[in-house]
C-alpha cells in the first residue's frame, strides 16, 4: 500500500515492501539506538508504536520505507519474532535509508509519498470495509464475463 500522486495504491509488486512508519518515532528510536544504552531499552511496544501509530494525532506524519533490502516481514509481530525489538528498529532505519537511496526507481506519479495518520486510518477503514463486503478480494480470473443484453428491435 502506498500514497502516491495519483492517490492510494493498495496492491502492486512495486509496493509490496513499502511500509509506513511514524516519522517522529523513527527519529526518536534512532536516537535511542545511537545513545548511551545503544538501544537496549527499546521494547516491542516501541516497535508497535513505530509501525502502527494509531495512537498519534491525525496530523502526525508517516513516511514510506522500503523493507526490500532488509528481507524482513512487514508486520511488527513477525518482525519482532524474527529479529527482536532492537533488530526491528535497526531494520526500519535501514529501510528508510534504502527507500531514500532507491526512490528514483519510481516515476513521479508512482513515488510513495508521506501521509498523515488520519489519511492512513481512513484508508485502512476503507480497506477493511471492502474485505468484509467481499469486494476487491475476488480473483479477476474467476469473474464471469457479462455480455450486454441485446436491444429489442422496433416492429
Amino acid at each position: 500500500m502506498a500514497n502516491t500522486a495519483n492517490g492510494f495504491v493498495a496492491e502492486g509488486e512495486a509496493y509490496d515492501k513499502i511500509v509506513y512508519v511514524s516519522k517522529v518515532r523513527l527519529q526518536e528510536l534512532k536516537k535511542k539506538m545511537n545513545g548511551k544504552s545503544k538501544g537496549a531499552d527499546i521494547t516491542s511496544e516501541d516497535v508497535k508504536g513505530l509501525m502502527y501509530p494509531d495512537d498519534l494525532d491525525d496530523e502526525s506524519v508517516l513516511i514510506p520505507v522500503d523493507v526490500t533490502g532488509e528481507e524482513c516481514p512487514t508486520s511488527y509481530e513477525d518482525l519482532i519474532e524474527k529479529v527482536g525489538a532492537l533488530g526491528a528498529v535497526k531494520a526500519m532505519v535501514n529501510a528508510a535509508d534504502f527507500f531514500e537511496k532507491n526512490k528514483k526507481k519510481f516515476s513521479t506519479e508512482q513515488l510513495p509519498l508521506p501521509m498523515t495518520v488520519g489519511e492512513w486510518m481512513s484508508f485502512l477503514s476503507t480497506e477493511e470495509g471492502l474485505d468484509e463486503e467481499g469486494g476487491e478480494e475476488e480473483d479477476c480470473e474467476e469473474d464471469e464475463e457479462v455480455e450486454p443484453t441485446p436491444k429489442k428491435r422496433k416492429t
